[in-house]
């Protein structure tokens, strides 16, 4: 008798988790639109096998995102676009956004979202970002030693530090409160005219500190001049120290607070001319000083209060905060 066996395959369903978890329905229905004859992708279809969803596959074809205003709130799922060479989706209202998956971006344009965290870390090909318009605090570009221009205007920066970027070079920066602080001594030419993607860095109120290169102070008082920005503000080239460590291993303001004459010594530095702003930044006192030992300024004919003192000279200058009681 013919004994007939039946083999049965057991051959194993693996999930590979293609399907790309994608909460926002307004991010998934734009990705879900990219064909070829629109620029979503860069005339890209990206749901290739037409079944509704974005898989893993589909998302390293693509390397242009251009997602139009709208109300995108979430970009989760974009970590899987590890091919990505250029993000677009401005005049949305994205509040956080984790680009360090695609590391072979060069330029991003997240401007004009809510954006309070972005995570551009190892992101070196990066070149050009636009992330003005947002509510950021701080933003770590240290990684980014591809990075050459950035826009950053309407943040809540407080400091902004491009010392670790080796070839940066255009900042358009304005209307940032918050900010005090702008590092940019990183051994290569900062370009100090108005550009499409440099501008002045005006409407900065409480910009103080500013921080270059050893040949940049004079063109960077040229910049600060041409823009019409009559705040005090303090250039220096020892970017290790903070602006009140500068202050104090340049000289000492005694007495301060006072109720009139502030003495200090002046043969060291050398400053040329002391002035004095109130808390309006109107200047209301200039003096040329002398390289003595003992030079002073006096405040005894100003009502109390604190006043911003700024020293010059032909390749420094340096404010100071001093109290009138």
């Amino acid at each position: 008798m013919k004994k007939i066996y039946t083999i049965f395959l057991f051959i194993p369903f693996i999930s590979l988790g293609q399907i790309i978890n994608i909460p926002d329905p307004n991010f998934k229905a734009l990705l879900l639109e990219a064909d070829t004859d629109n620029n979503i992708a860069g005339l890209v279809k990206i749901d290739v096998n037409n079944n509704g969803e974005i898989e893993q596959s589909e998302a390293l074809l693509v390397y242009d995102l251009l997602l139009p205003p709208g109300n995108i709130t979430d970009l989760t799922g974009i970590e899987y676009f590890t091919n990505l060479l250029d993000i677009k989706c401005s005049s949305n209202l994205i509040t956080t956004l984790d680009l360090s998956n695609s590391t072979q971006l060069i330029t991003i344009g997240v401007d004009n979202n809510v954006l309070t965290s972005l995570n551009l870390t190892g992101l070196t090909n990066l070149f050009f970002i636009n992330c003005g318009g947002n509510q950021l605090t701080d933003l770590d570009f240290s990684t980014l030693t591809g990075l050459e221009v950035v826009i950053c205007g309407q943040n809540l920066f407080t400091e902004l530090d491009f010392s670790n970027n080796p070839i940066f070079s255009q900042l358009r920066v304005a209307e940032s409160p918050n900010l005090t602080t702008i590092k940019i001594n990183n051994n290569h030419p900062q370009i100090f005219t108005q550009t499409a993607w440099n501008g002045c860095w005006d409407e900065n109120p409480n910009l103080a500190n500013i921080c270059v290169d050893e040949n940049e102070v004079a063109p960077l008082q040229n910049f600060l001049a041409n823009c019409t920005i009559t705040q005090p503000i303090n250039i220096y080239t020892d970017c290790a120290l903070s602006n009140e460590d500068f202050i104090a291993t340049t000289f000492k303001l005694a007495p301060n607070p006072t109720e009139g004459n502030v003495f200090f010594d002046n043969s060291v530095k050398q400053y040329n001319t002391v002035s004095v702003y109130n808390y309006l930044g109107q200047e209301i006192l200039i003096k040329n000083l002398k390289p003595i030992f003992n030079e002073k300024f006096d405040l005894s004919g100003f009502e109390k209060g604190v006043y911003i003192v700024k020293f010059t000279n032909e390749r420094e200058s340096v404010s100071v905060k001093v109290v009138k009681e």
